[in-house]
């Protein structure tokens, strides 16, 4: 009989398998209980089939507990929820004067909160929709957030989305937006958050509504903030401007703008977490935005709050600049956050103060041991100078020609900070129709570009530009021709002391001579083999006596002749002992005290001769990964005796010092024309400093 009974309740188990609860339940309370009763009556060796079928029994009805359990904590489909606890909301329907009936809540999803009145749906993101609410306690108006109804049946999403709101209600700071509680009502899952009424830092970046000292003031209430975060354990893993809220009435005043200090809220902790989490993964995706992920998060490495401080910093770059660090498709900003490095805030808005600009770029260093603590961040942002003025004077310059759209002119102080940006690409009168090949810099600040265009028909056009300290065209000369005064390719362009110009052209193997307005004062030099001639000449330099230096190029030496023209001497350097020939020259300068540093290429060593002709320094120039080798050194020396190296092509300065122990480099982001080093004379400097 107990048999036959053990029978029956593997056949009710197979019938009843998505039963009930309850019914599941009563059958495995069953089963126990008649294989017990075999037992006792039988005996084990009698009862061994009947608790055989009893145990079969068992194994059908715990999995189906099981699944009965797991079910009931996520939602069924949409067609069968009843929420319990309270009446059913279901969508609100306005109508307008057309007649039209509008959907206020969207989706016809019930929605009951037992002690709130929702008012209307104010957002909806990738997985949860926000409303707008009254709590019927006191009145007060709030937010609730609600998950998606394809996410309500995934249980890891579920335990993500209440665990974002376990990490806000430990969070109680004036620039956070605060968590008042979360809960369930069977499938229904809500969070219940303060309510900012206002607009997205987003907004206001797409609007163009941001002063720099603006974007440092709401970076301040972001970074204190991240701090209270972070000092609670926490990491954000998603800050980006959508994540931070400007309340209305928040900004005040317009020259200046001035912030309150409540104005700003940082929000949205859906993929919040503890130190010890690594990457999280969703519904396929990586967790947190492209565009302003580390690389150690693009990357799927463990992260750690270094990792929010480089979101941040590319927030306060697209804040600076009015566009993004990192451009493309997914896996392109992806492969840009690991390996690639932005142009500086300062390249885009010259307007960014030197500070911040170093802050940013500190912030957003691929390596999270090279980031700034958020202490040193707040410490920037209250002490920086937002009145320093751009124009300011430079003992000692890094002048640039680069090929870039905007800024083809560039001047960077000694450590490679961008502190003047001249002239576009463009069609415009004073713009330039390609980037110039050569540029001087006159003691009284005046800038001479040389820029090889001819045109057709237009006999106005002329090759050398004049530029003020500011950057206006002044004046022009050097058409293209044969003549005097005319170039077929102005390849160098030197200042002398005196005011005066020369311009190498490299097509006529010639070097005229202009004053300081372009007027054709002579010419010397030609085609030859040497001694006041030349063969393929690249370059030339001028030195602090007046002295005209050329690199000649095919034949293989460094020339120098007088302001006049009439050759002196020159430099080369033999191949060896048991080799004939002399070894390649590719670049070389003149200092402010006439030292003449010479590249050997042949060697890859760079060597300075003093000017009584005695070999001084050798510096070792190491040739980078994927650098050109048969494009032309541009050198350059400062005040300080500071060798500045650069390949032309290449995007990177060489900074040594006097001893040749490399410095460091200097990333100029755009690739080299040309570069050379102005120093202001020794005179000069030292009025200045008597005047302050």
């Amino acid at each position: 009989m107990l048999i036959a009974l053990g029978i029956m309740v593997i056949v009710l188990s197979l019938m009843l398998a998505r039963a009930p609860q309850w019914i599941l339940v009563t059958l495995l309370a069953l089963s126990v209980i008649l294989a017990a009763g075999s037992v006792s009556f039988g005996g084990f060796e009698r009862a061994t089939a009947p608790v055989v079928a009893y145990a079969l029994a068992l194994g059908l009805l715990v999995p189906a507990g099981v699944a009965a359990y797991r079910s009931s904590r996520v939602a069924p489909p949409l067609h069968k929820r009843r929420l319990r606890g309270g009446p059913v909301m279901r969508r609100r329907r306005t109508t307008t004067k057309g007649g039209d009936a509008v959907v206020v809540y969207g989706k016809d999803e019930p929605l009951a909160i037992p002690g709130y009145d929702v008012l209307e749906k104010v957002g909806s993101g990738g997985m949860a929709s926000v409303f707008k609410a009254k709590r019927l306690s006191d009145g007060k108006i709030v937010a609730l957030k609600v998950p998606m109804d394809q996410y309500v049946a995934d249980a890891k999403f579920i335990r993500r989305f209440h665990r974002e709101a376990e990490v806000a209600q430990r969070l109680d700071h004036v620039n956070i937006v605060q968590t008042f509680e979360h809960g369930s009502l069977g499938p229904q899952h809500f969070m219940v958050m303060e309510f900012v009424d206002g607009r997205s830092l987003e907004g206001y970046i797409e609007a163009a509504e941001l002063s720099i000292d603006l974007s440092a003031a709401i970076m301040q209430r972001v970074t204190d903030a991240l701090q209270h975060i972070h000092a609670a354990g926490i990491i954000h893993r998603d800050i980006k401007p959508a994540n931070i809220m400007i309340m209305r009435g928040g900004i005040v005043g317009s020259d200046p703008q001035r912030l309150s200090d409540h104005a700003v809220k940082l929000m949205d902790f859906g993929i919040a977490g503890g130190k010890v989490l690594s990457r999280l993964t969703m519904t396929g995706a990586r967790v947190g935005t492209p565009v302003y992920m580390s690389p150690e998060q693009a990357r799927g490495l463990k992260i750690d709050h270094r990792s929010d401080i480089y979101s941040l910093g590319l927030v306060f770059y697209e804040m600076l600049t009015g566009q993004t660090a990192f451009k493309g498709g997914y896996e392109a900003i992806v492969h840009q956050q690991i390996f690639q490095t932005p142009a500086p805030p300062r390249q885009l808005n010259l307007r960014v103060p030197k500070a911040l600009d170093a802050l940013v770029m500190r912030m957003i260093a691929k390596d999270p041991d090279d980031r700034p603590t958020l202490a040193a961040v707040l410490e920037v942002l209250l002490a920086t100078d937002f009145g320093e003025a751009a124009g300011e004077e430079l003992d000692d310059a890094i002048v640039l020609t680069v090929n870039s759209r905007q800024g083809v002119v560039r001047l960077l102080d000694t450590e490679g900070n961008l502190h003047l940006s001249l002239g576009d690409l463009g069609v415009a009168d004073d713009a330039f129709s390609t980037a110039p090949v050569s540029v001087a810099v006159g003691s009284d600040g005046h800038l001479f570009a040389a820029a090889f265009e001819y045109r057709a028909g237009d006999e106005s056009h002329r090759m050398i530009t004049k530029l003020d300290p500011q950057g206006d065209v002044v004046g022009s000369f050097g058409p293209y021709g044969m003549k005097e005064g005319e170039f077929l390719y102005p390849a160098s362009i030197a200042v002398a002391p005196d005011g005066s110009v020369y311009v190498l052209d490299s097509e006529t193997h010639t070097v005229q001579r202009f004053d300081a307005d372009g007027r054709y004062l002579a010419r010397f030099g030609g085609r030859g083999a040497g001694q006041g001639t030349f063969a393929d000449p690249r370059t030339l330099a001028v030195g602090p006596d007046g002295r005209v230096y050329v690199l000649d190029y095919g034949n293989r030496q460094v020339q120098r002749l007088s302001s006049a023209g009439v050759y002196e001497t020159r430099w080369a350097f033999r191949l060896g002992a048991d080799q004939e020939g002399m070894r390649l020259i590719d670049g070389f300068t003149v200092s402010g005290d006439g030292t003449l540093f010479i590249s050997d290429g042949t060697s890859g060593k760079i060597r300075s001769v003093t000017p009584n002709g005695k070999l001084g320094t050798t510096y070792t120039f190491e040739k980078l990964h994927g650098e050109a080798s048969d494009q032309l050194l541009d050198l350059g020396v400062d005040r300080a005796g500071v060798l500045y190296v650069a390949r032309r092509g290449g995007h990177i300065i060489r900074r040594f010092m006097p001893d040749g122990t490399m410095l460091e480099t200097v990333e100029t982001y755009s690739p080299i024309v040309h570069m050379a080093v102005h120093s202001k004379p020794r005179t000069a400097v030292r009025a200045t400093a008597l005047r302050a």
